[in-house]
């Protein structure tokens, strides 16, 4: 018996915008309903040589990428005894979440009436899976439905959200050979093509949050890490954030990259403001821009310029250009400090407690400093002495030291104090200490160096 299929109503999941609504219960706790799952209503009609078809009958539908050949999409949908009167019937079909990517659509249906009876015979031709009028507004835009947070993806039909992954987000871009790409919950991929959002690496709640705005072959591995743009560049920190650029790396938790070319913050908390091939090795250290600088030390900086490298603690470094190697052609800043306690003598400190001015394996520095002490009560004094210090293959010395001038002083006790300086060949740095010091009191000294170094 010949068999024909003619299609009255589809219904797609992109009919209208149903989201989880929300409801208050009793107890004025609201609560989620029910979420609107993956499968959708289908409705035909069902004819053979002598009219409408009455009675029941076996289903079979597979959905099909194409008209003709294609690939299937999805398990096939097998609807025993369904009732067909007057040739109508009506089933619920569910292909899974990811059938429908925006790409057109294709049922093959296939019967046999009575129910139970013999094999399936293949209707032709295939039925097309038509939109509702609505859904066209949003063309190339679809859900994946989960019971958590359903994802949305837009732009390429290729661009992907991982099995398993909620709350996810591609807005749009992509293409054959490049899709967009999230592999952890939450993650958000804006547009562009070939930017990925997680780490991919199996587990999708380990590198939640991430962010990429755009821009091309940008990803952002770290949990809460954003990209806004630009290209080849990676936050694999958590909280990372590149602005823009190309080939940056944000490596380090809460790191930051303006923008720029080939930068690398690997230090957490670290920030490199934009410019050419700079890196923040260490927690909160900053280069400002410029190129191939390098701040290694703890809240060490370089404002900017080029071939600088600041390797001390809280080292602030400059320079226009090197001889050989970044840093051999400088100038640097620091601030040490510290307070007598039991005994009136006290080595001042780059971080008040440990922390000295290394000098560099066969490097030269002249140094200047300005050093003022001040007690509670108000009481204070200030200092001045310059010098050289010179590390000869590893032997580190002073060359020369300035008497030290007073520059004034409110008592008489304030005014002998004693200040020295050190050169520590043993851990080849740079030490200021005051001695004959009233107990309690505070001390700063500011050094500023030019530095030369030679391979």
């Amino acid at each position: 018996m010949k068999h024909t299929v003619i299609l009255l109503a589809t219904i797609v999941l992109l009919v209208t915008t149903l989201g989880l609504s929300r409801t208050a219960a009793q107890s004025g706790t609201p609560g989620l309903q029910a979420v609107l799952g993956t499968a959708f209503t289908y409705q035909g009609r069902l004819t053979n040589s002598s009219g409408a078809v009455n009675g029941t009958c076996d289903l079979e539908f597979k959905l099909y990428d194409d008209a003709a050949a294609g690939t299937q999409i999805g398990s096939t949908q097998t609807k025993t005894n369904v009732t067909v009167t007057n040739g109508v019937f009506t089933v619920a079909l569910d292909f899974g979440v990811s059938a429908f990517n925006g790409d057109a659509r294709w049922l093959a249906i296939s019967v046999r009436c009575p129910a139970g009876s013999g094999s399936y015979t293949p209707l032709t031709p295939r039925q097309p899976l038509t939109p509702a009028p609505y859904a066209l507004a949003l063309p190339g835009l679809w859900t994946q439905p989960n019971p958590t947070s359903p994802n949305l993806i837009g732009g390429f039909s290729g661009n992907n959200i991982t099995s398993n992954v909620i709350g996810a987000a591609i807005g749009g871009g992509g293409d054959n050979a490049f899709p967009n790409r999230v592999t952890d919950n939450y993650g958000v991929v804006s547009g562009g093509y070939n930017n990925r959002a997680g780490d991919d690496a199996g587990t999708t709640s380990d590198k939640s949050y991430a962010t990429v705005g755009g821009g091309v072959s940008n990803t952002a591995s770290g949990d809460g890490a954003t990209i806004a743009g630009g290209g080849y560049s990676v936050a694999s920190g958590g909280g990372a954030t590149i602005g823009g650029g190309n080939g940056n790396s944000a490596a380090g938790s809460y790191s930051t990259i303006g923008g720029g070319i080939g930068n690398n913050a690997s230090g957490d908390g670290s920030t490199i403001g934009g410019g050419n091939q700079n890196a923040t090795s260490s927690s909160h250290a900053t280069v400002g821009g410029g190129g191939q600088n390098t701040a290694s030390g703890v809240f060490a900086t370089v404002p900017g310029g080029s071939h600088a490298v600041a390797t001390n603690y809280g080292q602030m470094a400059y320079a226009s250009g090197s001889f050989a190697v970044p840093g051999d052609a400088q100038t640097s800043i620091y601030v040490l400090r510290n307070v007598t306690g039991s005994s009136s003598s006290v080595e001042l400190f780059l971080n008040g407690g440990t922390e000295r001015i290394t000098i560099s394996n066969n490097r030269t520095v002249v140094f200047e400093a300005l050093i003022v002490g001040r007690q509670t009560d108000g009481e204070s004094a200030g200092f001045r002495l310059s010098g050289v210090i010179a590390n000869v293959g590893g032997t580190t010395s002073l060359v020369g030291v300035t008497p030290l001038e007073s520059l004034g002083s409110s008592t008489l006790t304030m005014g002998t104090s004693i200040v020295f300086v050190l050169a520590d060949d043993p851990t080849d740095t740079l030490r200021f200490l005051v001695a004959s010091s009233p107990l309690n009191t505070a001390w700063v000294v500011t050094v500023r160096t030019v530095e030369v170094s030679t391979q």
